[in-house]
């Protein structure tokens, strides 16, 4: 391993890691649009699709799902066929689907086919991390991670932008009847704006080349070195050395003695390669690691997809509000869901939202965090991040059960949806430098599995529960980050 790092530390950070870190970055605004950005487009859909609350709280878990059931699949494929090979394919077929499912005319067909989009958006949400980090040394994997996740925070920023445009502005708005029941309205157009991060990045996905380490790991010794030439002259304008190509040769040689033998039956062969994760020595911190991201996803993603929901419902409240908890202004004297839908009556249809200030707010910290977190690896461990963002998500939940300015309300459920949000980026990232090249993609693909599985549990378990009890579900779920931070010791950080 020492051999491939060496290398890439001689080449250095340039050109290549920039354009690649875009690229994949657009991919990251991609999975977040397709599944953070069904918290805008699932209550502008409501009436046409007639929806009731269960319904709506499905449909935003819907997305997540899909990643679960193919995570493992993709990650299996990415580790057999290749990183580029496996996002080319996975963006083509996502953003036919995603265009499709703007089309339907049920919520029966709409959750089928929002459920099939991400089972190809599962691709891109794990691949292009870990693509990226097979352009980087160990010295700048992490901090090219974290940089890569950073545009989450510009596709906090993109959805409601273009939401803003579409649904509250007053700006566009139009019902024209296409063919049957099928009517176009704003909320279609929005949803199929959602897709053009993974058209421009799938355009510029085709300048790329496959991962060197990949190459290399699989026997392909002239393309792999072939690869490392392009890197070398694109970011130094030099070519490789005789001592730098003896350097690839002998981890070459080192990691094909990783590769396992195929087996005839394919499942079996699935079971088998995701093994050595489970074993000495990753099995203990492996595991710990996906139980983490299984909090991490339910604070970020499950809790965090409801985010323009409760803040529009709160935007919306009438009357004096001063004085009023979080759960007071969502909740009283009005006890219903986040969504009131009407299932007896023809309605007028209305996609209007208050506004999307707030979500803008949620954006800009993200991107802000991820810079003060990619700034911070040069001088603070990686385990004091951690245990600081755990315990700073959970103060400001605790935090937003009690306070009564509107303002301190914000902040806190944005901080508590945030730094979570944050160490995502920073445990893959250890994650990756952590486990060999033979294994990366599948381990990654998995503890990000567990992320969406805590996401689907959470986006479900907000859009139908909270209401009942609203005080004691967020004292529940800001108790949550305390124990993730009690699992520091056996974290590969």
């Amino acid at each position: 391993m020492e051999h491939f790092d060496s290398v890439m530390e001689d080449i250095g950070f340039g050109r290549v890691h920039l354009f690649a870190t875009v690229t994949l970055g657009l991919l990251q605004m991609l999975t977040i649009q397709e599944t953070m950005g069904m918290g805008i487009i699932g209550p502008a859909a409501v009436c046409d699709l007639r929806m009731n609350e269960a319904q709506l709280a499905s449909l935003t878990a819907a997305g997540f799902m899909g990643i679960i059931c193919s995570s493992y699949f993709w990650g299996y494929i990415t580790d057999k066929k290749g990183r580029r090979w496996t996002l080319l394919r996975t963006i083509t077929i996502s953003n036919l689907c995603s265009l499709a499912s703007m089309f339907t005319v049920t919520f029966t067909g709409f959750f089928v086919m929002r459920f099939i989009t991400c089972i190809f958006v599962a691709g891109p949400s794990f691949v292009a991390a870990t693509y990226l980090s097979e352009f980087c040394s160990h010295r700048i994997m992490v901090r090219s991670i974290t940089h890569l996740y950073m545009f989450t925070g510009f596709a906090m920023i993109s959805c409601p932008a273009w939401a803003t445009l579409f649904l509250s502005s007053g700006l566009i708005e139009f019902e024209e009847k296409l063919v049957g029941s099928l009517t176009l309205r704003p909320w279609r157009v929005l949803g199929c704006l959602y897709i053009l991060p993974g058209v421009v990045a799938f355009l510029l996905l085709l300048l790329l080349p496959e991962s060197p380490k990949f190459l290399l790991m699989i026997g392909e010794t002239k393309r792999g070195l072939d690869t490392m030439e392009w890197i070398s002259r694109k970011n130094t304008g030099r070519t490789l050395s005789e001592d730098q190509m003896k350097r690839l040769l002998a981890y070459q040689e080192h990691v094909q003695v990783k590769r396992r033998k195929e087996h005839q039956n394919f499942f079996r062969s699935m079971l088998d390669d995701a093994m050595p994760l489970v074993r000495k020595p990753y099995g203990g911190y492996f595991t710990c690691v996906c139980m983490v991201m299984f909090v991490l996803g339910l604070l970020t993603h499950g809790l965090g997809i409801w985010y323009t929901a409760m803040r529009n419902r709160c935007n919306m409240r009438q009357g004096n509000t001063n004085g009023m908890t979080f759960c007071q202004v969502l909740f009283v004297p009005e006890t219903g869901p986040f969504i009131e839908t009407e299932s007896d009556l023809d309605v007028v249809c209305s996609d209007s939202f208050k506004g999307f200030n707030d979500s803008f707010v949620l954006g800009f910290v993200y991107v802000v965090l991820y810079n003060i977190s990619w700034a911070s690896l040069f001088c603070v461990h990686k385990k004091v991040m951690f245990v600081f963002s755990l315990v700073a998500s959970s103060t400001f939940g605790f935090l937003l059960i009690f306070a009564t300015n509107h303002m301190l309300q914000l902040f806190s459920l944005v901080f508590l949806i945030a730094f979570p949000g944050i160490i995502i980026g920073l445990l893959g990232g250890s994650l990756l430098v952590f486990v060999p090249t033979y294994l990366r993609g599948k381990a990654l693909c998995i503890s990000l599995m567990w992320c969406r599985c805590g996401a689907a549990f959470g986006a479900m378990l907000v859009g139908s529960k909270i209401q009942y009890n609203c005080e004691l579900f967020l004292l529940a779920i800001s108790i949550l980050p305390l124990i993730a931070a009690c699992m520091e010791g056996y974290l590969p950080l």
